[in-house]
């Protein structure tokens, strides 16, 4: 019987600590203060010569990334073909300001090695 309630206790604190886990808080990543504010070729080049040092100190971290816009998608940008930034929502971005320097803050969640760009999330526009 001390054995039985011993598991069923056991059982009920793993089933919470795992709900906690699974539905914790989403991070809000505009709240939160940046830990790095580096040049996007800056990222890559550190990401292209050790990817495992850059992963330990970058990877889920919320990082402000500066460099020229060189691509505009619908709810993405590319600062200096080096760092890809994806937005929860669409931006408001033309074509007129390709080439001209941004700085956006975001959450890097690594390095695409066949195209050679540091992938960012939750992004937004600093400016």
């Amino acid at each position: 019987m001390k054995k039985l309630i011993i598991v069923i206790v056991i059982l009920i604190i793993g089933g919470v600590v795992g709900y906690k886990y699974i539905y914790q808080s989403h991070r809000n990543i505009q709240e939160e203060e940046a830990a790095f504010n580096i040049e996007a070729t800056s990222l890559v080049k550190e990401f292209s010569e050790d990817a495992d040092l850059a992963s330990k100190k970058y990877l889920n971290k919320t990082i402000i990334v500066k460099g020229k816009l060189t691509e505009i998608e619908a709810n993405s940008l590319m600062l200096a073909d080096a760092a890809y930034c994806t937005f929860d929502v669409n931006h408001n971005i033309s074509d007129a300001d390709l080439n001209s320097e941004y700085a956006i803050k975001g959450r890097c969640i690594g390095y695409d090695e066949l195209l050679e760009v540091v992938k960012l999330d939750q992004a937004s526009i600093i400016k």
